[in-house]
């Protein structure tokens, strides 16, 4: 019977050892495909800045014919602060959704909870050896 209970002790850290090998893994997949896809995002944000640059271009070439260069230049200038706007206040405003604040209090009361389960664990010997010196010692003392 004892053998039996030992084959199940190495079968279970065997078990353990292959899905810790297996979230190694994974984790290099994880890290190899979003190492990937930066690197293409990259590239693609470059054509993107050239093509924004392009287009303000056309459209300081555009408005040029109704207006001067000086009156073009700060018409799209103000475009441009008032799209950056539009797009950076929220940006910046942006604050932890319920969601996100719900999952860092569960999140935090796990710990907490994970923190007095192993002081707990770790109090369980140490009550039993002081409670064996103490009934040792009452004992002694009963004796004499």
């Amino acid at each position: 019977m004892p053998s039996d209970g030992g084959a199940a002790v190495v079968r279970s850290v065997n078990l353990l050892k292959i899905a810790a090998e297996a979230e190694v893994l994974r984790y290099r997949c994880i890290v190899a495909r979003q190492g990937r896809r930066a690197a293409f995002g990259a590239v693609a944000l470059v054509f993107v800045l050239a093509v924004l640059g392009l287009g303000e271009v056309a459209a300081w070439l555009a408005l040029y014919v109704r207006f001067a260069a000086i009156p073009t230049t700060l018409i799209l200038l103000a475009i441009n602060l008032i799209i950056a706007v539009t797009f950076g206040l929220p940006a910046a405003r942006s604050s932890p959704s319920r969601a996100e604040r719900e999952a860092l209090q569960v999140r935090q009361q796990s710990l907490d909870a994970a923190r007095g389960a192993l002081s707990f664990a770790a109090l369980v010997p140490v009550g039993n050896t002081l409670l064996r010196h103490w009934r040792s010692n009452s004992r002694s003392l009963v004796r004499k």
